[in-house]
C-alpha cells in the first residue's frame, strides 16, 4: 500500500468523513468520499456506514485482520466552504496519493480555518429577512423591523448553541422572540404587517439545507439517514411554529394587534 499504513489510512478517512458530516455534507457524499480515498490507496475492501450521529468504517488489507473505527458525531452545522475544501482534498488524494504527513497537514489547515465572524452572520441573516419580508409584500418599515429582529434572533441562536441546547429548544426560543418583537414593532406603530414580519424573519430559521440533503440521501438509497434528517427538519419546523404561537396566542388578544 503506497504512502500510508492501514492504520493511517483509516484514521485519515475517518477524519475527513467526520469533518464533512459536521459541516453539513450529505451522507452519500461522506460515504463516497471515504470509500474513494480507501480505494485510491489500494484498499478495495472498505465498508463505510454513516448516519447523522455516527460513522463506522472497516477496512481489510490482504489476509490481515480487519480494522474498524467508529466515531460519534455530537455537533453538526453548515459550513459549505469547509465542505468544498474537503472535497478538493479528497479529489487530490485520489489523483496524487500524497503521504500521511502531507494529508494531516492539509486536514489541520482546514480544521483551523476560522468560521464567519458573528457580525457577518448577523448581517447575512438580517438582509435575508429584510428581502424576504419585501418578497412577501411587506412594507419597507416591515422589512426594517424584520432586519433588526433577525439580528437579535441570530445573536440569541448563537448564544443558545454555545451552551449546547438542543435544536428544538433553540427554535422554540427564537420563534417566540420573533413573534414578540413583531408584536412590539406593530404595537408601537413602526410597522404595519405583523404576519409579513414574522414570515420574513422565520425564513432565516427554516431548515432548507437539511430538507434538501434528506431528499438527496433518500434518492441515493440511504433511507435511514434520509428519514432521520427529515424527522430532524420537521422537529425544527415544529419548534419554530410552537415558539411563534406562544406569544401570539397569549398576548395578542390583550394588545389588540
Amino acid at each position: 500500500m503506497p504512502a500510508m499504513t492501514p492504520t493511517h489510512l483509516i484514521t485519515v478517512a475517518m477524519e475527513i468523513g467526520d469533518m464533512l458530516l459536521e459541516s453539513g455534507a450529505e451522507i452519500y457524499r461522506v460515504e463516497d468520499s471515504m470509500r474513494r480515498i480507501c480505494q485510491a490507496y489500494g484498499v478495495d475492501n472498505a465498508e463505510i456506514f454513516a448516519v447523522p450521529t455516527t460513522i463506522i468504517i472497516t477496512i481489510r488489507v490482504g489476509d490481515n485482520p480487519p480494522l474498524t473505527l467508529t466515531k460519534r458525531i455530537f455537533s453538526r452545522g453548515t459550513d459549505l466552504y469547509k465542505v468544498e475544501r474537503l472535497n478538493s482534498l479528497s479529489r487530490e488524494m485520489c489523483a496524487t496519493i500524497p503521504p500521511y504527513e502531507e494529508v494531516q497537514r492539509r486536514i489541520e489547515a482546514i480544521r483551523r480555518f476560522p468560521p464567519y465572524s458573528l457580525i457577518k452572520q448577523v448581517l447575512a441573516f438580517s438582509f435575508v429577512a429584510f428581502f424576504f419580508t419585501l418578497l412577501f409584500k411587506g412594507t419597507l418599515p416591515d422589512a426594517f423591523a424584520a432586519f433588526f429582529i433577525s439580528a437579535l434572533t441570530k445573536v440569541i441562536f448563537n448564544a443558545l448553541e454555545k451552551i449546547k441546547t438542543n435544536a428544538f429548544f433553540e427554535n422554540v426560543i427564537c420563534g417566540a422572540v420573533i413573534a414578540l418583537c413583531a408584536l412590539g414593532f406593530v404595537r408601537s406603530g413602526f410597522a404595519a404587517n405583523m404576519d409579513k414580519i414574522i414570515i420574513g424573519t422565520i425564513m432565516t430559521l427554516v431548515p432548507g439545507l437539511a430538507i434538501t440533503n434528506s431528499m438527496r440521501d433518500i434518492i441515493a438509497g440511504d433511507l435511514l439517514a434520509g428519514v432521520t434528517k427529515t424527522t430532524e427538519a420537521l422537529l425544527i419546523g415544529a419548534g419554530i411554529a410552537v415558539g411563534a404561537a406562544i406569544p401570539l396566542t397569549f398576548l395578542r388578544p390583550f394588545l389588540g394587534v
